[in-house]
């Protein structure tokens, strides 16, 4: 199955796994969302290289200490993430 083109180390290594597992010729709707997965992994990824770079904690708007944007971004896409996959449904299907 042909992965995705603009894929980085992240989404390539989730597309693989998935793919090598479970097949999905089938289901074109669990494919896309398969990509959709693959590219919040590359995003997270990519922010947790740019958060390890930062402070945990900036200054805000009003002077006062905060935690990083991309500590609360990376958290989301975290659950962006677990939400996709858990759209896959494989717990419904053996590999």
């Amino acid at each position: 199955m042909k992965k995705p083109t603009g894929l980085k180390a992240a989404g390539t290594r989730l597309w693989e796994r998935v793919t090598a597992t479970y097949e999905m010729d089938d289901y074109p709707e669990k494919l896309e969302c398969l990509t959709h997965a693959c590219r919040v992994a590359d995003t997270i990824s990519q922010l947790e290289r740019a958060a390890a770079k930062e402070p945990l904690v900036v200054l805000g708007s009003a002077r006062q200490k905060t935690i990083n944007p991309l500590i609360s971004e990376v958290r989301f896409q975290r659950g962006l993430l677990v939400s996709l996959l858990s759209k896959l449904n494989f717990a419904d299907e053996e590999a």
